[in-house]
């Protein structure tokens, strides 16, 4: 059979070029604790929402009116730390949401910051759409608030979209970062401030060696120590170091891996405000384990999936190692609950996040939910 189709006919647009995760930007050391939390000056309203119900866009008029309102959003973006976009049929699909952020509102898109420890899945490659944590079996995985950073790699926009929300639950969390400096107290957020804070990306199992004599466990750490951070330093490109630890995984020995120090509160690239930048929420091994028993019963599913999902387990310290006080880490939750936006999403609505000024987070749900992100230099 002879084809009919015309050679010269568009097969829409080729595959997005995806330019490198930005490094974070930490700035200078230089904030004053005292002066940010005396600030009383009123917040913008956090988020900003534009419907195009609302605006009476008909579907034909939507992408234009994002291309003549590109400045407008994007300055909102900054000034208010996110901005959903309701209602909008554009975005329903992959290739529609890549024509908003694409066409509609110009942005860069760049490569998922995950991608220098794993590959996250992608909801299309070719539109450089990643998805969200939909699978299944972490749906009673509350995710913790958390800016989007790896080692050293931060993305300084992001924007979500949701195309099938859950049956129940699996709402999108925002939060306010220059919130949570104003809430927390401030002998705690000057404390870690001042000693800086650094995360455990990995831990592996080695209750193995427990069992064996002393003098052989003398034997056996240093070489497993030497070959794991060999391992590793292969693998991602920021500073790592591996500590045995028995404080976590019940009990159980692991070496766990940990980055660099990093201040908590750090200055918004832009416009130079005090941001809170700290993932304890979403990183604590404490806080993930009282979220368990809340939302899951104690089960969030971990066990279900591959035995990677026990490795990439995740706990905060302060910068010199020494552990935070399960009463910081509760006041930390505290805070963070009282302030994070639940946004129930429909389909085709975009959350637009700016990075450094907002976090995110994703309930506990139920049935099948697919939402994805790409992020933005």
């Amino acid at each position: 059979m002879r084809s009919t189709m015309n050679p010269s006919m568009p097969s829409g647009p080729p595959p997005v070029e995806l330019a490198p995760c930005p490094y974070t930007d930490w700035g200078a050391k230089d904030i004053d604790i005292d002066q940010v939390q005396k600030d009383s000056t009123a917040l913008p309203e956090f988020p900003l929402e534009i419907s195009a119900k609302s605006l009476g866009l008909s579907s034909a008029e939507e992408k234009n009116y994002i291309m003549e309102n590109k400045a407008s959003i994007l300055e909102n973006l900054q000034k208010h730390g996110a901005v959903v976009l309701r209602d909008f049929d554009l975005t329903k699909t992959p290739a529609g949401f890549r024509d908003m952020w694409e066409n509609g509102l110009k942005l860069s898109p760049c490569q998922d910051p995950l991608q220098s420890v794993a590959a996250r899945q992608t909801v299309s490659k070719s539109d450089g759409v990643f998805e969200a944590v939909n699978k299944p079996s972490l749906n009673r995985y509350f995710v913790g608030m958390h800016n989007e950073m790896v080692g050293t790699r931060t993305p300084r926009k992001a924007a979500f979209v949701c195309f099938k929300p859950a049956e129940e639950g699996g709402e999108f969390l925002v939060l306010n970062g220059q919130q949570m400096l104003r809430d927390l107290k401030p002998e705690f957020l000057k404390r870690i401030y001042s000693k800086d804070m650094r995360y455990a990306v990995a831990q592996f199992p080695m209750g193995f060696l427990q069992d064996k004599p002393e003098f052989l466990q003398n034997l056996l750490k240093p070489v497993i120590k030497s070959v794991l951070d060999l391992a590793i330093g292969q693998k991602v490109d920021f500073y790592t170091e591996s500590v045995w630890d028995t404080t976590t995984n019940n009990g159980d020995l692991v070496l766990q891996v940990r980055a660099a120090p990093n201040p908590p509160v750090l200055r918004h690239p832009q416009t130079n405000e005090p941001v809170w930048f700290a993932n304890i929420h979403s990183h604590s091994a404490k806080l993930r384990d009282m979220r368990a028993q809340i939302y899951s019963g104690g089960d969030e599913g971990r066990d279900k999936t591959t035995g990677s999902s026990k490795i990439n387990l995740t706990d905060v310290f302060y910068g010199d190692g020494t552990a935070i006080s399960e009463e910081d880490l509760k006041h930390v939750a505290e805070v963070t609950m009282k302030n994070a936006k639940f946004l129930k999403l429909n389909q085709g609505d975009v959350v637009l996040v700016d990075n450094y000024k907002t976090q995110h987070g994703r309930n506990v749900f139920e049935g099948t939910r697919k939402n994805a992100v790409t992020w933005f230099e």
